[in-house]
């Protein structure tokens, strides 16, 4: 990250921080995380979720979190010093793990990106009704030549 980049975000960042609960560091799902990639890439999706803040209401019912379309692409990795391969590994583990869900497969075209959701599957790991979500592929790789699928 240039030294610009780093003041700018710095003072855009003053007054925000990111705030992961008790129940999710102490989980047997966090236990799990081996891969430093995964554990750094988690705490910047919790970093970009979005807060809608009722001003009706008071106390931890004010602030609701809006979970879908989060957006986290492979530049932006590299931005913060992953590599594609460390990116693609980490986005599996956490996958896998149930910290986060793949809401709309992208198809790597430019502005086509993937769309991400945070995810409490998490909290039944290790359990039997915990849910191994497979993980969506984009169809859109057949519609551009690059494979032959059911959908061609």
């Amino acid at each position: 990250m240039k030294a610009e980049d780093w003041k700018e975000y710095q003072e855009k960042s003053a007054n925000w921080y990111v705030r992961i609960g008790f129940d999710l560091l102490h989980s047997k799902a966090f236990g799990e995380l081996r891969n430093p990639s995964a554990l750094k890439l988690l705490v910047w999706f919790h970093e970009k979720v979005r807060i809608k803040v009722n001003r009706k209401r008071r106390g931890s019912a004010r602030y609701e979190k809006k979970n879908g379309g989060i957006s986290f692409t492979y530049r932006e990795g590299e931005y913060w010093g992953l590599t594609p391969h460390q990116f693609a590994r980490a986005i599996e583990d956490l996958h896998r793990l149930g910290f986060i869900d793949i809401l709309r497969p992208g198809s790597a075209r430019e502005g086509d990106w993937t769309e991400y959701g945070l995810s409490e599957r998490w909290r039944s790991y290790g359990t039997t009704v915990f849910i191994c979500a497979a993980r969506p592929r984009s169809v859109h790789w057949v519609n551009y030549g690059f494979g032959k699928g059911k959908n061609a």
